[in-house]
């Protein structure tokens, strides 16, 4: 049977969107907490999945293209690197139509625009690791220009100083985190919905209804790019580029800043234990990398690109990639359940949930680092790997 036409099977999407639009239904839709959150989520899913051929087009048009290389880009054909596009697109659109904006707020968009536009500048033209490092540095200030940062730290540590500096490095680290993962199918943008989604819910349960709408959206406009980019049995149509890595993880960074966590020092882990997948991937990369000698500075930390994240690890050891990524995402989902629980637990409790994570994943890097250099020097072990 003749397949129907891409164009017209959207149709009733492209219908959809427009009724979202009509200021009475998004009045209806508004008045009613409970919906809203469908209606935002769809905003932002149908803005994003319906814009994807156009900027896959646009890429390839224009030469956003990634193409294959044997040494570390085993996709098979050029890819275009402008699903971030979509995923910025959507997000945006979704909270300027739909919010009212604080101080914090502003920033928070102000400093994530400006990332995105340095991704992809970087994405076409390729930028120096120091200056994306500036650039970064600047959408950071700007936050903290506009009141979003960390507030826990006294005056006899520092005060807002300190505080500064823990909410840029926070900023900085999560970012290009979240970049250094976007190399396997689906992985940055599905890992984003989760912590998104957790960040809804934790906001939920706490009475910030804002932050879940806002997180909401931003998980339907990664949702909208995810099935173009996690294809079961085939190559992506399109990568985030750096443009949407970065974007994604500035963003859900600045929504941890932005959010109420509790009143305890032990309560501002929740946001950590959330992301600390993110965090565990770019602490045991960075100390292997420094005590085999492949990074020796900052400069070199940030541009420097190999196959030796998590998600490698795991492919490494004969996993498929596709697997990888869902087994990826379980983890996350595991931790993400931990952080829900900390907001219920007593402050001893919460110590030790916070020490079985810290367990956990001292345990995972100690078999992943053993399993892989048992790999390196075990020609049958890696003949078994590629087998399977």
């Amino acid at each position: 049977m003749k397949r129907i036409p891409a164009g017209i099977a959207y149709v009733p999407l492209y219908l959809l969107t427009a009724l979202l639009f009509v200021p009475g239904i998004r009045a209806a839709a508004e008045s009613r907490p409970a919906l809203y959150w469908i209606y935002l989520f769809l905003c932002g899913f149908l803005i994003s999945f319906l814009l994807m051929p156009y900027v896959i087009l646009l890429g390839h048009w224009f030469g956003f293209v990634d193409r294959p290389d044997a040494n570390r880009k085993v996709h098979p054909q050029p890819t275009a690197l402008t699903g971030g596009v979509a995923i910025y697109a959507a997000s945006m659109i979704t909270m300027l139509i739909n919010f009212h904006f604080s101080m914090e707020m502003k920033g928070v968009m102000v400093g994530s625009s400006l990332i995105f536009l340095v991704g992809l500048v970087d994405d076409r033209w390729g930028l120096s690791a120091r200056l994306r490092l500036l650039c970064q540095l600047v959408a950071s200030l700007v936050l903290v220009y506009f009141g979003v940062r960390v507030t826990f730290v006294p005056d006899a540590l520092g005060g807002v100083v300190t505080e500064t500096v823990i909410t840029v490095l926070w900023l900085i680290g999560i970012t290009n985190s979240m970049n250094f993962i976007d190399g396997m199918d689906g992985l940055a943008a599905g890992t984003s919905i989760i912590y998104a989604a957790f960040f809804a819910v934790i906001a939920l349960m706490t009475g910030q209804v804002y932050m879940m709408f806002l997180s909401v959206a931003v998980a339907g406009s990664c949702m909208g790019f995810f099935p173009y980019n996690f294809r079961l049995h085939k190559p992506a149509k399109a990568f985030l580029g750096d443009s949407g890595a970065t974007f994604l993880g500035f963003l859900l960074a600045s929504f941890a800043l932005v959010g109420t966590w509790g009143d305890s020092i032990v309560d501002l882990a929740v946001p950590v234990v959330i992301m600390s997948v993110l965090i565990f991937d770019m602490t045991l990369t960075t100390i292997l990398r420094i005590r085999s000698g492949e990074v020796k500075g900052f400069g070199e930390w940030l541009h420097y690109t190999g196959r030796d994240h998590f998600h490698h690890r795991l492919t490494a050891l004969g996993i498929n990639p596709k697997v990888a990524a869902l087994l990826f995402f379980s983890v996350s989902i595991c931790f993400g359940i931990e952080a829900v629980a900390l907001l219920f637990s007593s402050v001893m409790v919460s110590l030790l949930i916070i020490s079985h994570s810290i367990l956990a994943f001292a345990i995972i890097g100690v078999i992943l680092v053993v399993k892989n250099e048992q790999g390196v020097r075990n020609p049958q072990y890696q003949a078994d790997c590629r087998r399977r």
